[in-house]
């Protein structure tokens, strides 16, 4: 298994190559806010213990409530209303906590995420289960995988939401500097686990998402400025909400 074709090895122009990394970070980040109108790209945490997989896959709420409408879980109307409510929209068109606590819980939402976020040790796709938070808009999901073996390297293979819209992406890290774009043409990508794990690979840097904040910021205040200037067509009438697709 090789390391991540993004990782960037140590050297004597640490922080020319650092700095080349972050800018490409900020670009590629760019792009993938265009697929999320909240601007907030979802972002999928990765860690390996033994033979142990976690990843945390955390999003926007909008994002959150597209997850529920892929599963069939969640009408089309409460996305809308989680993207009306990131515009300034009426909070109140929004489930409340229990409803919210129950579409975690919902089986279907499970298989959705299950059949769609994999690892693969060597070809072979580890075991894996998806446990969303009690609150999944607020905490994400957390996916566990079982490997036959101790896990140094492996594929990350992650489509959600894709089926709903192919300008969906996840933006994926682990603490060192390497990162993984996952689009719907290229859902999988491999992975080094030794830098995170401090056993060797590639040796952990500042992060790479320092400036990424800043570029977010700017898509999220463009999108909002884009989401305003619409006609009032595009916006939810009183007692309904409205959604205009990425």
């Amino acid at each position: 298994m090789h390391p991540s074709p993004t990782t960037i090895a140590p050297g004597p122009r640490r922080v020319t190559v650092v700095g080349c990394a972050v800018l490409l970070v900020l670009l590629l980040t760019a792009r993938a806010a265009a697929g999320h109108a909240s601007a907030e790209v979802p972002q999928a945490r990765l860690s390996a213990t033994g033979s142990t997989v976690t990843l945390l896959w955390t999003a926007a709420p909008d994002d959150i409530a597209d997850l529920a409408v892929a599963a069939g879980v969640w009408p089309e109307e409460i996305a809308f209303a989680y993207l009306d409510v990131a515009f300034g929209g009426d909070p109140g068109l929004l489930p409340d906590d229990a409803e919210v606590a129950a579409m975690g819980r919902d089986p279907a939402l499970r298989r959705y995420l299950e059949d769609r976020v994999r690892i693969l040790q060597d070809g072979t796709a580890c075991d894996g289960t998806a446990e969303p938070a009690a609150d999944p808009i607020l905490g994400g999901i957390t996916f566990t995988f079982e490997c036959p073996a101790p896990v140094t390297a492996a594929v990350v293979e992650i489509g959600l939401l894709h089926d709903r819209d192919p300008a969906y992406r996840t933006f994926s890290v682990d603490g060192t500097e390497q990162y993984a774009v996952h689009t719907a043409a290229q859902p999988a990508h491999p992975w080094d686990f030794r830098a995170a794990q401090g056993g060797g690979g590639t040796t952990p840097v500042l992060p790479l998402l320092l400036g990424v904040g800043a570029i977010v910021l700017a898509a999220g205040l463009a999108l909002r400025h884009l989401w305003t200037s619409r006609s009032d067509a595009a916006r939810p009438s009183a007692g309904a909400a409205g959604r205009g697709r990425r």
